[in-house]
């Protein structure tokens, strides 16, 4: 059984592969929006500023921006890799092709952005900063960029290099770096790592005594 919380808004799409529109792997079209609420744009040297909506293709080059109280998720073509950018952040995508893999580098200007990396194809993923360059092992971290100059990054799974001028840091599940022009500071994660936006599900797990069943209730709900 599953229940939607009164008030919620759930955007999240599944596209089956066998349905993959061919210009999926048009040369300049790199990933496409999966999810977005509020206010998105997406800005492209032809024809400019454009309302982000759900399903539209992004090319290498397109930049995307959320305003307050908005978020927007980016599906990449090739291995399924997502990113989530939270309120007031904006990022450029950029890509190389080989064959049909993308090597990834997200320029992050400012905001939070939440990663899930898909890393089976051997592809190269990175989000470059004003200050940093986040270089992706692994698969699941948070990387905010602060008008104060500041590069955070939580590594939930595997392992982020984050490089500056400064050096080189490998930080683990359950570390943190923070990356500034003087260099690079590292520990574990002691305090809460930022939740992602949007759309999150509970399970519940039933037992029905004497019989070893077990029955399961999903609530979506969010943040």
């Amino acid at each position: 059984m599953r229940l939607l919380k009164k008030g919620s808004l759930l955007l999240t799409v599944v596209i089956a592969a066998v349905l993959l529109p061919a210009v999926l792997f048009a040369a300049d079209v790199i990933a496409y929006i999966g999810e977005v609420q509020g206010d998105v744009i997406v800005t492209r040297s032809n024809p400019g500023e454009m309302e982000a909506k759900l399903g539209m293709f992004l090319e290498a080059g397109d930049t995307v921006k959320t305003e307050s109280e908005s978020f927007t998720a980016i599906i990449f073509q090739d291995d399924g890799s997502r990113i989530k950018l939270g309120e007031s952040a904006q990022i450029t995508l950029n890509a190389s092709r080989k064959q049909k893999k993308l090597d990834k580098k997200v320029n992050l200007k400012q905001g939070k952005l939440w990663a899930k990396v898909n890393k089976k194809r051997g592809t190269d993923f990175q989000v470059r900063t004003p200050t940093s360059v986040a270089s992706v092992k692994g698969t699941k971290f948070v990387i905010e960029e602060l008008e104060a100059g500041e590069t955070w990054v939580w590594v939930l799974e595997d392992i982020v290099e984050l490089a500056n001028a400064a050096g080189t840091v490998s930080l683990g599940a359950g570390e943190y770096g923070v990356a500034t022009s003087d260099g690079i500071e590292s520990g574990t994660i002691t305090g809460d790592v930022p939740v992602e936006p949007g759309a999150h599900e509970l399970i519940f797990y039933f037992g029905q005594p004497g019989t070893g069943m077990q029955r399961e209730l999903y609530i979506e709900y969010e943040k």
